[in-house]
């Protein structure tokens, strides 16, 4: 298996595509520790992976603060022996609708804030055991596509993000970690069951309209590239993006 004696983090394992990645990584072989906030969500997730044969841990998390993640990560090194993957996929606030001219900082910076200090601190620690032991793959999620409108500091954070990873990149790779982006033009799957049948309705046919196969990327195809990009088979590929936006973004 592609994962075989891996140790996997995945961040935010609770949600939509956290969890999906994460049992991607655990059919792929990993050991996967799922990392959140909310221990009876991690727990769920944990028995269906190990419903299907694979191997789960579960902790509570919150990557957005420093002691709790390096704790984290720390452990996870000195029981399991070595952290070869650290995928970031926690949820961000969202405030879609008003023109960037017309909303007050606190809402446009939040989204902007939040994910480069979660992908910082994430990293960071994960990155400070891969160094010890020379490997390991630190991956994101989101990238950067054309600019919209409407959409506040979000796209922003993507754009943090990407600057972040290209830098982490830079300075990782001589210790033979690579970084990557897993870029999407959205997953009509992954919408929270908070918005309504109209919203919801319009972020689907937006995800789709400018694809080239006409259908948005799934959580399937998110878990099988994700488990890809972790393995050995892409031990060529660092300090870029890996496009599933089905031709929506050319390159």
């Amino acid at each position: 298996m592609l994962l075989s004696e891996k140790n996997a983090i995945v961040y935010g394992a609770a949600g939509p595509i956290g969890s999906a990645v994460a049992r991607s990584f655990a059919a792929a072989g990993a050991t996967v520790h799922l990392a959140g906030r909310t221990r009876s969500r991690l727990e769920k997730v944990a028995d269906e992976i190990r419903a299907a044969g694979g191997t789960a841990e579960t902790a509570e998390v919150d990557a957005l603060d420093e002691s709790s993640v390096d704790q984290h990560a720390e452990q996870v090194a000195a029981s399991a022996g070595s952290i070869d993957v650290s995928f970031n996929l926690i949820g961000h606030q969202q405030q879609f609708g008003t023109p960037l001219v017309e909303q007050d900082l606190a809402t446009f910076e939040l989204p902007v804030h939040t994910a480069v200090r979660t992908f910082y601190l994430t990293t960071r620690a994960a990155a400070r055991q891969m160094i010890k032991q020379r490997s390991g793959v630190v991956l994101t999620f989101g990238g950067y596509g054309p600019p919209a409108a409407n959409l506040g500091g979000f796209q922003t954070g993507f754009g943090a993000v990407e600057a972040l990873r290209r830098n982490f990149s830079v300075e990782l790779g001589q210790y033979g970690i690579r970084v990557l982006t897993l870029q999407t033009g959205g997953i009509p799957e992954a919408i929270p069951d908070s918005f309504d049948e109209q919203t919801r309705a319009a972020i689907t046919a937006a995800a789709v309209r400018e694809t080239l196969l006409q259908r948005a990327a799934t959580l399937d195809d998110v878990g099988t590239v994700a488990v890809f990009a972790a393995s050995d088979q892409a031990k060529a590929l660092t300090g870029t993006g890996i496009n599933l936006t089905v031709g929506a973004v050319p390159d």
